[in-house]
């Protein structure tokens, strides 16, 4: 029984040490999103900017008809318009063209 007790203790302190651990939450990750041109698939100007982590615009991704929505890393200003800037991380595609 005695040799067994420096395992048993072992076991307890490695268990109640992780128990103390703290738990590391990934950081929520959102793009500005730009509705795209269909055909270019370039971004247009939009006067609501939108950042979220998901699609708004309901689109896929992939789908035949072509681009629709385009998550991006920064924004601009070009008057009263949000344009986008930085890096284009996400392209989604439309059902229909």
């Amino acid at each position: 029984m005695k040799s067994k007790i420096p395992g048993l203790l072992a076991i307890v302190l490695a268990l109640s040490l992780s128990a103390f651990t703290t738990l590391h939450k990934k950081a929520a990750t959102g793009y500005y999103w730009f509705p795209l041109d269909a055909s270019s698939g370039a971004p247009k100007p939009v006067t609501t900017l939108v950042y979220l982590g998901s699609d708004p615009y309901l689109c896929t991704n992939w789908a035949p008809g072509g681009y629709c929505s385009g998550g991006f890393t920064s924004y601009g200003r070009s008057g009263s318009y949000y344009v986008a800037a930085g890096t284009q991380i996400i392209v989604h595609f439309s059902m229909f063209y």
